[in-house]
């Protein structure tokens, strides 16, 4: 009997196959890769002992923003006293000069020796302190069913108690900045912390390994969390018309202890059982839906980098229900981490940062808000601030009106001058990427960590945790191909030929969309097809089966729940590349019910 595979297998395989080093920001690729995953540099090839050459030809030539923002990923680092307590070491490297961010062009010259700039202000970390639950809480009434969907308009009193939750809790939420030379690098955000010092030396020397070694281990540790669908399972039932609101029900409504079990998606008046691909249809949908900046749960805040953060707005869009919904999307990220799915979007670096527990700079408003950050650089680089006729607050849109927040009590009356420059920019950072939006971290952070313990994601860098979230969007055809079972009818026939040319011809959004419809997903597995799975985790590989050309059966049908596809014999290459771009063509939601 052949022995069942599962995707620990496959990222533990290819964590064996060692890693490519990248001459650029020094992250260790998965073999298969000629090109950085995080930065885009070209590998250098292994020498012949297998070591990686040890040249950097990037340290004298131009590079672009994407490599820049790679090389600081390893910024910050975790390191322990000769007392054993853990602290922030901030690495030499290189600085942002007013210089880089205000340059023209794509790419900027890196120094190695830059000098600091003149808005190198104090870095923190976030803390919130929650208040302890009351005596009688337990989630939800286990007598409710938090699954049962209803219907647009309906009133859920188990939406309503959880709400009413969310909100005591923000109500009586101590949150802190606390800078980074003072924090204790072994607390996360949550305030909960490692315990021994055992815990402390592991994640120090876990952060360290390359990331094949460590996306194996945190396979292995995720695993171990998900309740298999044998022992439970929790079945969703949605309305396709209304698949967020009904969604954020569910993701809100469901206990804490119940958030690890595998979870099955039932679309509301069609026909399909789902076996993987209406969870991960369902997945791909919620994920475009949240991002959509109407909503008012994300915001694209760098429309260049196109990375998203936390609204500042939310309650104005949403209204009482905005931490219902910041508190589902936070659970949907611990879901993909934990089930190894992909983020349909990006985050911003600080938030990114934040969910890590890293310490944030007022540099990484630069990957918030470029404008912005050009403007702070400005002021702290010029003499004359007085003339500008700045005070000390911010002045933000909420629905159809403007409102003023001071950053210091009397903000209004402080005029900003070169004395106390430095002040008001800190102040201006402090706000927003923190204290604006500190309601929404809090439940953001709470639902990922309800999913996904804080100390299984903090060996990763923010870098790391964004490739971790959102794959490559690239699509190796040469891997997908490797990696493709085919029937027996297909084998060493012209049709098999044909259709990986017009594969490999195919624009790169075609090929995603050809990947969503045989399975569901738009994005490869991290370790690559070879990881493609099924809902439960079993590799499930891609499969081409051979079918007749027959009056009924002219068209390529997708079996996604088994990540299959089923190809007609095609008399030509051009008719089979005919159909097939009409099929991609085509609204592919729905194509996964079978």
């Amino acid at each position: 009997e052949q022995e069942v595979e599962h995707r620990i297998d496959a990222a533990t395989r290819e964590a064996e196959e060692g890693f490519n080093k990248c001459p650029n920001c020094a992250f260790g690729n998965f073999k298969r890769f000629r090109f950085c995953t995080i930065c885009g540099t070209s590998l250098q090839v292994d020498s012949a002992d297998g070591d990686q050459q040890d040249r950097n030809p990037w340290a004298r030539q131009s590079i672009t923003a994407r490599q820049r923002r790679a090389r600081k990923r390893n910024e910050w680092q975790r390191k322990i006293d000769v007392e054993g307590n853990m602290f922030w070491y901030r690495s030499g490297g290189s600085s942002v000069t007013a210089g880089d961010a205000h340059g023209s062009g794509s790419s900027i010259t890196h120094n190695s020796e830059a000098e600091p700039t003149s808005l190198d202000l104090p870095s923190f970390v976030v803390r919130f302190e929650p208040p302890p639950p009351p005596q009688a809480q337990d989630d939800v009434d286990e007598a409710d069913d938090p699954t049962a969907a209803t219907t647009e308009g309906e009133d859920n009193p188990v939406v309503r108690h959880v709400a009413e939750l969310l909100e005591a809790e923000i109500t009586q939420l101590k949150s802190d900045l606390v800078p980074s030379t003072d924090a204790d690098a072994a607390v996360f955000p949550n305030n909960q912390a490692l315990g021994s010092a055992e815990q402390k030396r592991e994640l120090i020397e876990m952060a360290n390994r390359d990331f094949p070694t460590k996306y194996a281990q945190f396979i292995v540790s995720t695993a171990s969390l998900l309740v298999p669908a044998e022992v439970e399972f929790l079945k969703l039932s949605v309305h396709r018309d209304y698949v967020v609101e009904e969604s954020v029900d569910h993701l809100t409504c469901i206990s804490e202890k119940n958030m690890r079990s595998i979870m099955r998606i039932n679309f509301l008046d069609e026909n399909g059982v789902d076996a993987g691909a209406l969870h991960r249809e369902w997945f791909m949908l919620l994920n475009e839906l949240l991002a959509d900046p109407s909503l008012g749960v994300f915001e694209c805040s760098n429309k260049a980098d196109n990375t998203f953060y936390l609204s500042r707005t939310s309650s104005t869009i949403v209204g009482g229900e905005q931490l219902s919904y910041v508190f589902a999307a936070g659970r949907l990220v611990g879901r993909a981490l934990l089930e190894g799915e992909t983020m349909g979007f990006h985050l911003a670096v600080p938030l990114l940062k934040i969910i890590l527990g890293i310490p944030v700079t007022i540099a990484d408003v630069e990957h918030l808000e470029p404008e912005t950050y050009r403007s702070m650089l400005w002021i702290a680089d010029h003499d004359g601030v007085d003339d500008l006729g700045l005070d000390f607050t911010v002045t933000e849109k909420r629905g159809d009106h403007t409102v003023t927040i001071p950053l210091v009590p009397g903000g209004a009356d402080m005029a900003v001058t070169d004395e106390n420059k430095l002040e008001y920019l800190q102040r201006k950072f402090q706000y927003m990427v923190f204290e604006s939006v500190s309601a929404q971290l809090y439940v953001f952070l709470k639902g990922i960590y309800e999913v996904v313990p804080p100390n299984l994601l903090m060996q990763f860098d923010h870098e790391e945790l964004d490739y971790l979230l959102c794959g490559s969007d690239a699509i190796d055809v040469q891997d997908w191909e490797q990696h493709t079972n085919v029937s027996s009818n297909l084998l060493g026939t012209r049709t098999l030929r044909w259709f990986w040319e017009v594969v490999r011809d195919m624009p790169n959004e075609y090929k995603r969309r050809l990947l969503q419809f045989a399975t569901g997903c738009s994005r490869v597995p991290l370790v690559g097809f070879k990881g493609l799975t099924s809902y439960d985790g079993r590799l499930c590989p891609f499969t081409l089966k051979g079918i007749g050309m027959t009056a009924a059966n002219q068209y390529v049908r997708s079996h996604a729940c088994f990540n299959r596809l089923d190809l007609p014999v095609y008399p030509s290459k051009q008719d089979l590349e005919t159909v097939l771009y009409a099929t991609l063509e085509t609204e592919l939601y729905g194509f996964t019910t079978e």
